[in-house]
């Protein structure tokens, strides 16, 4: 399919208006990379245009991922502020998770009767077919039940199913009753020519309640087997959101999903988001090749499905694993930028977004993250999902006002490693230094040890060797003896160029911030006394006013480091909103 540059002014005037965001722009974020990125700007085109054209068509979007998904606590901010802005076509998938002995998404329950066997997508060799829910629940009780019960998702108007589920002349019938009303479904009928994995039903009227009761209506019955539950309108129109997530899954859970390619035919989705990742690396280092062998394999399947579906690859953020943030995340992130330009699908940088290299503990700080240092709480969440929809909207935005540009990514080598001045001869600069010694630190309200430990970037196991403690509860006012690292300023001399391009950094040796915690001296010692620190002088000020012409593909963030300012900075000195910039904007930079 084939778009010209002006496709979107083409097909309207303007914008779908997304529901506000009201979030509060912690300084730990990077929002100016808050957009899908993409190398080819034909990968996003098709979507934003089923996107723009949704009150006629609907669109159909899957999302996949791990434990941050099968809650739905994000995804359903997500899914929300889709259909305010494109309409709403129903809640999508669900499953009845009691019979997998797991927990539903935060807006309905299960419950179950009778004997079910199960399986999941984190088996190493699961016992029955697995679909694109990533689960499988299979019973021979011909009077067992099963009841899915909502919180205030389910509308009137979503009187459709789908369900996925084994069709042949063993299936058990069923029964769905939902308020006053009830059907009867016959799940195989050999007189039919087509017995497809799907069954359709439209019930005269639906609640907040489904009951689904087996029923043997042959003696040639013996099983019932399902791998998910659809809930749609009946009309082709609006945003019909999936979200489908198992715990504990990585990458290659997807790879035993057999029926995935026969499911994705049925579904029919018009993008498919795979937000995966820190399963695959959290207990041990990430292989590179046998994780994007993994992927290309995923991406093929849906392809083989629907070639054209859009794909779009998420990353993990910063998490942390024994009071450690894992390096793996940032490798992670460039992997699936690497590997969405070799292979054609569009990215989604979280790790960045959310703040780059040991910002979860600034989400621990800020109450966004449980003291796992992995999952986020509800307000956590809540961002998380605010900042995803923004994307869409954002990047929405910049394929109307960039028509002539190709693609859109971001380079975050200055994020990496701290750029050093050099427009100045033997000019004498700073360097931020990692050096460690002791500090002691108040414990306050709501803190534990572990959460001291992931601040400091130090093991419980440490603070309480340093502190003489004989158990792990700490008290308000405690004062805690720790040997931490601490930054601190040191003149250096520039020797290396600054860094303008990837090729660039390439020739330039980087620290080693994967060395263990240098000893600590014993308790009884002394600590040193810190040093004084020069007092910074401050610079001239410049009255002279400077502009700057937006060219294709600049960012806010980028023409800041161009100019020595800052984003907040120079969106005060032209009265800004937002970081949206258009090509041939003028701008006042100072």
């Amino acid at each position: 399919m084939l778009f010209t540059g002006c496709w979107f002014l083409k097909a309207q005037h303007a914008l779908p208006a997304w529901p506000e965001n009201r979030y509060t722009p912690y300084p730990f974020l990077h929002t100016e990379f808050n957009t899908l990125q993409f190398y080819d700007r034909k990968l996003a085109e098709p979507l934003f245009l089923k996107l723009n054209n949704a009150v006629n068509k609907r669109v159909n979007l899957l999302y996949i991922g791990d434990s941050h998904v099968q809650a739905d606590d994000f995804t359903g901010e997500l899914r929300s502020r889709f259909q305010l802005t494109y309409g709403n076509a129903g809640r999508g998938l669900v499953f009845p998770y009691s019979t997998a002995r797991t927990h539903a998404a935060v807006d309905y329950v299960t419950s179950h009767t009778g004997r079910w066997l199960y399986s999941k997508n984190i088996e190493a060799a699961p016992q029955l077919p697995l679909g694109v829910s990533g689960v499988t629940a299979r019973t021979t009780d011909s009077n067992a039940s099963f009841r899915l019960s909502f919180r205030g998702t389910v509308q009137p108007e979503h009187k459709r199913l789908r369900i996925l589920l084994k069709r042949d002349a063993q299936s058990y019938d069923f029964n769905v009753r939902s308020g006053n009303t009830q059907i009867q479904v016959d799940v195989f009928n050999p007189a039919l020519p087509d017995n497809t994995p799907m069954l359709v039903i439209d019930l005269p009227t639906v609640t907040s309640d489904f009951v689904f009761t087996l029923k043997k209506t042959d003696t040639a019955q013996s099983v019932f087997e399902i791998y998910g539950i659809s809930i749609e309108t009946p009309d082709d129109a609006g945003v019909l959101f999936h979200s489908v997530g198992i715990n504990g899954a990585g990458h290659y859970s997807l790879l035993r999903q057999n029926l995935m390619k026969e499911q994705l035919e049925l579904i029919k989705p018009d993008a498919v988001i795979i937000d995966l990742g820190a399963n695959d690396f959290y207990r041990g280092k990430i292989d590179k090749d046998v994780f994007s062998s993994n992927l290309l394999k995923i991406v093929n399947i849906i392809r083989s499905a629907n070639p054209e579906t859009s794909i779009i690859l998420g990353c993990s953020q910063d998490i942390y694993r024994g009071g450690y943030s894992l390096p793996d995340c940032m490798v992670f992130s460039d992997i699936i930028r690497e590997f969405s330009q070799k292979h054609q699908c569009l990215f989604y940088d979280w790790y960045w977004v959310s703040g780059g290299r040991f910002s979860m503990m600034r989400w621990s700080q800020s109450t966004l993250a449980k003291w796992d240092m992995v999952h986020l709480t509800h307000s956590g969440y809540l961002l998380k999902g605010q900042l995803m929809a923004e994307s869409y909207e954002r990047t929405a935005y910049w394929l109307k006002h960039n028509d002539t540009a190709e693609s859109l990514f971001y380079n975050v080598d200055s994020l990496r490693t701290p750029l050093i001045d050099t427009s100045k001869k033997d000019a004498v600069t700073t360097q931020t230094q990692v050096r460690y010694q002791w500090v002691y630190h108040r414990v306050l309200r709501g803190q534990t040890i572990w959460s001291v430990a992931a601040w400091y970037g130090v093991s419980a196991y440490q603070i309480k060797k340093w502190n003489r403690l004989r158990s792990n509860y700490l008290w308000t006012g405690q004062v805690l003896k720790i040997y931490a690292p601490i930054k601190v300023l040191v003149p250096v001399k520039p020797v290396n160029p600054v860094i303008t391009s990837p090729s660039d950094s390439a020739s330039i040796v980087k620290p080693d911030t994967t060395k263990k915690v240098i000893p600590a001296p014993r308790v009884n010692q002394r600590p040193p006394a810190p040093r004084p620190q020069p007092r910074p002088q401050p610079q001239p000020t410049v009255s002279k006013e400077v502009y700057h012409k937006v060219k294709t593909g600049e960012t806010l963030f980028s023409i800041s480091r161009k100019y020595g300012s800052s984003t907040s900075a120079i969106m005060k000195l032209n009265n800004m909103r937002s970081h949206n910039l258009r090509a041939g904007q003028t701008i006042r930079v100072k």
